[in-house]
């Protein structure tokens, strides 16, 4: 319904200026974490009025410690920053916003083999493994650490079942692996990263049911959050057969409206 709609921020380079900000993570603690993309870094406030504001990165796009190309996704996960680096290709975890523990794996540039990704855009920690949307390799890949231990990759590009069409979020909720499969216009969830349990929804349009290139997704008490990007809406729904449908949103700047939202998450 929109009770609470509290906005945050302008365009710009400047404390409390976004240019483009495509990821969002909060902390059990309040703590607000966003991928700033075009002003390549992430930033870490306390609240919604910019509190504790902090910067890692940018100005500029760089490929070495403490540099960023686009980032678009992020989460935290035991107090450890993991960030989808997109153009630069690769995905990197540090320890604090200092940027202290800084490792890196893949990039700086693309490719499709084992430790390597193409713009990957989503990226999501479910018991110490890690979920990556390898948008352009149009696969979800899973590793066991940052080293790429436990490698496994899962999809191809089509639009059948076992592929995706550049997928570019993913969520994990007991167990079960969520997909914004954006140019499909659609969701998947499968049951692991062999395609067990396969299940699709969604087809293009903007009505019930249907979406416009969904970006994000996020899984919360079992209901299913979509960012609907060229819809410029939130949809929540409680199962994968769209039971409760529930949208919100429409395009504009003024309250209750978005304007390409990204992602989606609850705490």
């Amino acid at each position: 319904t929109g009770a609470g709609w509290t906005p945050f921020g302008v365009f710009g380079s400047g404390p409390n200026q976004f240019r483009f900000p495509s990821g969002i993570y909060v902390s059990a603690a309040g703590q607000i974490f966003v991928t700033d993309a075009f002003n390549h870094r992430i930033v870490r406030m306390d609240n919604m009025t910019g509190a504790g504001w902090i910067t890692l990165g940018g100005p500029a796009a760089g490929s070495g410690m403490s540099q960023f190309n686009a980032p678009f996704g992020i989460f935290v996960s035991a107090g450890q920053i993991y960030v989808a680096d997109t153009s630069n290709h690769r995905i990197v975890r540090m320890d604090t916003m200092t940027g202290a523990g800084w490792t890196v794996l893949g990039g700086p540039s693309a490719g499709s083999g084992m430790n390597q990704f193409s713009s990957p855009t989503g990226i999501f920690v479910s018991a110490g493994q890690i979920y990556v949307a390898d948008w352009n390799n149009n696969r979800i890949v899973r590793m066991n650490d940052m080293a790429g231990t436990g490698w496994t990759a899962f999809g191809t590009l089509g639009s059948g079942m076992n592929q995706f069409d550049g997928p570019f979020g993913v969520s994990v909720s007991a167990g079960q692996i969520y997909v914004a499969d954006r140019n499909n216009n659609r969701i998947v969830r499968m049951n692991d990263m062999t395609g067990v349990g396969w299940t699709e929804f969604g087809t293009f349009g903007n009505g019930p049911n249907q979406f416009s290139s969904p970006f994000g997704i996020f899984v919360s008490a079992g209901q299913i959050f979509v960012v609907d990007t060229f819809n410029s809406r939130i949809v929540r729904m409680d199962d994968m057969t769209g039971a409760g449908w529930t949208p919100f949103g429409t395009s504009g700047s003024g309250p209750n409206q978005f304007n390409l939202p990204v992602r989606v998450f609850l705490q």
